[in-house]
This record gives C-alpha cells, sequence and structure tokens, in this order.
C-alpha cells in the first residue's frame, strides 16, 4: 500500500527556539518563540531582516513574561529603534496584544488590515454594562447554565491593562498589498472566519508564507460564533479560505505558523482542515432526530471532558457549523418563550 502523506517539518517536529532567541529559518527571516500564560503557552513571532533596520510580524501577549522576552532580544539582537513597522496578521491578544507598547518603545507605525483593528477597537471601547447584557442573552440562547453564562462575560471582558493602540499609527492593507522588505516583495493574503480579515505574509522568491493562524500544522484555529457575528457564517467564511491557500500557495512552501511548527504540505493540510470540519457537520446533523439546544448539541460534536472554559469554545464552534447548515437550509432555528434556541432538521 502507498504510504499516506504527511507533513514535513524542517527544523523537526517539537522543536523549537529558546523563547527570546531567535533562530534564523532562512535567509533574513528569525524565527522568535515568545512564552504565552494561558493554556497555549507559547507563540511563534517572526522577525524580517530589512535593510539596516527590521520588521516584526505579531507581538505577543500583554504580560510581563513577554514584555521581558522582548526586552532580551531588544538588548542581544535588536535595537527598538531599529525596528521600522510591526505587522499585526489579526487581533486576538496573543499576536496583538503588546502592539500599543511595542509601537511605542520602537517608535514606528502598526500594519494591520482594517476590519481586525474596527474590532479590535470596538471591544477595548465597548460599554462593558451593556455587553454583558448581550452576552447574557447570546449564553441563554444558546442553552447555557448560569455557571456558563456567567464565565462567557467574564472571559469576553476586556481587562487588559495595555493602552489601546491609536488608529493615527496604522496603516491599513488588505490583498493583494505587498510590502517590499529587504528588497523582496512579501505579498498579503488574507483568510476569514478564524477573524474578520486575517492576514498572512507570502513571499515567492524565498518560498516562505508566515500564516498567523490560517495554517497551523496539528491544532485547529478556532472558528467560532460569539456575540458580535451572532448571524454571520464563519465557518463558510474558514472553509473557503483553506480552498483558497490550497490552491494559491505551492506545495514547497514553507509555512511558518504562529503556533507549533514550520512545516511544508500546506495543501495536504488544507485538505484536512476541511475534512475536520466536513466530519463535524456529519455529526451535527446526526446529533438532530430531535430538538436541541446549541449547549446539548456541543456535547455531541465535542465528547471529551472539558473544563467550563473549553465548554464554551464547544459551544461558539457548534454555533458556527449550526449557522453553516442554517444556511445550507438544512438545520431550522426556533426561539421559546424564554428566549433558549432550539434546533432541528429542516
Amino acid at each position: 500500500m502507498p504510504e499516506s502523506p504527511v507533513l514535513h517539518y524542517p527544523f523537526k517536529k517539537n522543536w523549537h527556539p529558546e523563547p527570546g532567541e531567535p533562530f534564523e529559518v532562512v535567509p533574513g527571516v528569525y524565527w522568535l518563540r515568545m512564552p504565552l500564560p494561558i493554556k497555549l503557552d507559547h507563540i511563534n513571532l517572526w522577525l524580517l531582516k530589512d535593510g539596516s533596520g527590521w520588521t516584526i510580524v505579531d507581538t505577543g501577549y500583554y504580560d510581563e513574561t513577554c514584555k521581558a522576552t522582548w526586552e532580551k532580544v531588544f538588548t542581544h539582537f535588536v535595537l527598538p529603534e531599529k525596528v521600522k513597522r510591526i505587522v499585526v496578521t489579526h487581533f486576538h491578544p496573543d499576536h496583538m496584544g503588546l502592539a500599543s507598547w511595542l509601537a511605542e518603545k520602537c517608535d514606528c507605525r502598526v500594519v494591520i488590515s482594517q476590519p481586525e483593528y474596527d474590532l479590535y477597537y470596538s471591544i477595548r471601547t465597548r460599554d462593558q454594562a451593556l455587553f454583558r447584557q448581550r452576552a447574557t442573552a447570546f449564553m441563554v440562547e444558546a442553552g447555557a447554565d448560569a455557571e456558563l453564562q456567567n464565565l462567557y462575560a467574564n472571559a469576553l471582558s476586556d481587562t487588559s491593562q495595555a493602552k489601546t493602540l491609536p488608529r493615527s499609527v496604522c496603516d491599513f492593507v488588505d490583498e493583494p498589498d505587498a510590502l517590499l522588505i529587504d528588497g523582496r516583495r512579501w505579498q498579503f493574503i488574507s483568510g476569514n472566519g478564524h477573524s474578520p480579515l486575517h492576514l498572512c505574509l507570502y513571499c515567492e522568491e524565498l518560498a516562505v508564507m508566515i500564516a498567523g493562524d490560517q495554517a497551523l500544522p496539528r491544532i485547529t484555529s478556532i472558528v467560532s460564533v460569539y456575540v458580535e457575528n451572532a448571524d454571520q457564517n464563519p465557518l463558510l467564511d474558514w472553509l473557503d479560505s483553506c480552498r483558497k491557500l490550497r490552491a494559491v500557495i505551492p506545495d514547497a512552501t514553507l509555512v511558518l505558523p504562529s503556533h507549533q511548527e514550520p512545516f511544508t504540505g500546506i495543501h495536504l493540510r488544507m485538505q484536512q482542515l476541511i475534512e475536520s470540519h466536513e466530519k463535524q457537520l456529519e455529526k451535527l446533523v446526526k446529533a438532530l432526530p430531535q430538538q436541541h439546544t446549541a449547549t446539548e448539541i456541543s456535547f455531541a460534536l465535542f465528547a471529551r471532558k472539558l473544563d467550563p472554559f473549553g465548554r464554551l469554545m464547544a459551544i461558539g464552534e457548534t454555533l458556527a457549523h449550526i449557522n453553516y447548515l442554517i444556511e445550507q437550509r438544512t438545520v431550522d432555528k426556533i426561539i421559546n418563550a424564554e428566549g433558549v434556541a432550539h434546533y432541528c432538521l429542516n
């Protein structure tokens, strides 16, 4: 029998540089491992040599350990005044949390897509009391109990002490914009579903793509419905983005992901991600011989034992799959007098 296709890890699977010690993966592109104070305990950031200066891609979490790691880099590898720009792939706090701190320290501009910045800014400036009401109603509709309702509102409240990144220091880009870095063209390739308009950076000359969370080798990025996108279809956006990357990025490209290790074989990985969601959709349909809430369905899709926060994530992902099937007219939604939604096959 022929061997099953596999991803390839040029720097070995499960190997990574020590935090704060940049490692050159291709000429002028350095892998910076950054610790995170959350269950997903690391993020990969990227330093691009840019003539006499540098471009930073993603920033890390707003946290003293991450700041200390950056200080180590600035002491031993890159002077902050040599940083020309910071590129943020998307608004999530492990990617954007230190953007304002770094932009101020390096006195440079931040490159980001407009939709990512707009959602970031709306979260930073929203009325928290009103948001808690909306978050509670959202979780009531999902069929969650009072404990999960309260946990959800607290989990999505922005408690970071970081300064809000001002719009005035941002340069907004989208596909097919590009940056010229050290004489090489780095093209922005957008993706959707995990966040509003996630940016990847592809350099054809180096055969490298900085993928953010659009292409992770062994874990799957969260594709979720939450308060701000409750009526949208992020799973359709995500599947379309996977098909797009599979079509436009050569399979031999070295993919630099935000988590785990660099790899080649993006066509296989995109197909794996598509198929994993298709299996979840099949499981969801099988779980609906009768009406169920999103919380009840989440136990069918994510049968393993989860802590309360993990269950919240499972509910959000379940709703993404439900919304996909509603748009396909496979599933109907019925809301009762208490504001709880039940779902059934059309």
